[in-house]
């Protein structure tokens, strides 16, 4: 189920967070977060190239 991913989630992220300083969490946050933005912002263009080639038909 998805609230046990959600737990699983937050259990590994405590776990990894645990013997970080505040600092050292945020900067991991901060690449998890441009990560992810980066993976999102593909998938965006992508969908966003296919709506454009389908509208010209």
């Amino acid at each position: 189920m998805v609230f046990d991913n959600i737990r699983k989630l937050r259990e590994y992220n405590s776990l990894k967070h645990s013997k970080m300083t505040h600092k050292e969490i945020l900067e991991d946050i901060r690449q998890g977060a441009e990560s992810f933005m980066s993976e999102f912002s593909c998938c965006v263009a992508e969908k966003q190239a296919t709506y454009d080639a389908s509208k010209k038909k």
